[in-house]
């Protein structure tokens, strides 16, 4: 027999995926609590009017706002993101939802664990899949059911990575690398975490659910949509690995960070992501758990642009 939950919790209902999830949540009939660093703030796209929808403080970096915000929602079901700082990967976030009287726990993941890895054996040194393997481990370890959304490379990557807006002719620093990815729309994986937030995938203790978009695009790609969606000219330039680490940098991004993705584009991961027919499963997840189709980067470039 299916589980569903009427009474869920969102940690981060602004960003792009939080909203989804909590605006997914709300249709299917779950109250929903919007816990919130500030309560005060607006959520564009979000129509609270049309849900049962309550807004309470909490940030996961303070426990005890955690706690609070938890026991007065009554909420059994948490979905939740990877932040950093907190000292212990999470541990005790975590196990302060199980205490307050979470049972189940949707956890923004990501794609860079492998099908067949344990996530307690993911090593230190492959940065991203760590930090979020190391979360999975202890919710498992913690004895919380969960369903583990991985999704893959976000489509709105390309801007924050690559592309200046800041002149009227654009400007594209890539590096030299012929990798492909997916670029999968926050909303959509938001769709499938409200979907499985309040309708429980599988009565088992864990769910993984891959998610992709539905095309494998080189960075090329994406520029010449980006072009033909706005209009723009682009200038478009090709760096060397430690040319683009600098350049990452320059933009914000921390220096291990963009050490680690540069390191990473060498294509040979990116084809394991995507082999064996992952791809094709990641992409026709959105609409299995969703009920929605994949939103294309076409359409995608066309709504960010629009909203930034």
């Amino acid at each position: 027999m299916a589980i569903k939950y009427d009474n869920v919790i969102v940690f981060g209902p602004t960003g792009a995926v939080g909203r989804a999830v909590s605006q997914e949540a709300a249709k299917r009939g779950a109250k929903v609590t919007l816990a919130m660093r500030d309560p005060s703030k607006k959520i564009p796209g979000l129509d609270e009017q049309q849900g049962k929808f309550e807004r309470i403080k909490a940030d996961l970096g303070d426990v005890a706002s955690v706690e609070s915000a938890i026991r007065q929602s009554g909420a059994k079901a948490a979905f939740f993101y990877q932040i950093h700082g907190t000292g212990d990967g999470m541990r005790s976030v975590i196990e302060t939802m199980k205490t307050a009287g979470v049972e189940y726990v949707v956890f923004l993941s990501s794609f860079t664990i492998f099908p067949e890895e344990d996530p307690h054996d993911v090593s230190r040194e492959r940065l991203i899949p760590y930090l979020h393997a190391s979360i999975e481990a202890t919710i498992d370890d913690l004895g919380l059911a969960s369903t583990m959304l991985r999704p893959g490379a976000f489509a709105y990557n390309i801007f924050h990575q690559d592309v200046d807006r800041s002149s009227d002719v654009w400007k594209a620093e890539i590096p030299e690398s012929d990798r492909k990815a997916d670029c999968i729309v926050p909303k959509d994986i938001g769709r499938v975490g409200g979907a499985v937030l309040v309708d429980r995938p599988a009565e088992g203790q864990k769910e993984i659910v891959y998610l992709y978009g539905p095309a494998l695009l080189t960075r090329e790609d994406m520029i010449a949509t980006i072009g033909k969606v706005s209009g723009k000219q682009i200038s478009t330039t090709v760096q060397s690995t430690d040319d683009h680490i600098k350049s990452m940098v320059a933009r914000g991004l921390p220096e291990i960070a963009a050490k680690y993705l540069c390191k990473a584009d060498n294509g040979q991961l990116h084809d394991r992501y995507y082999a064996d027919g992952r791809h094709e499963e990641g992409w026709e997840n959105i609409k299995k758990y969703s009920g929605y189709e994949p939103t294309s980067f076409e359409t995608f470039v066309d709504e960010y642009l629009a909203e930034n």
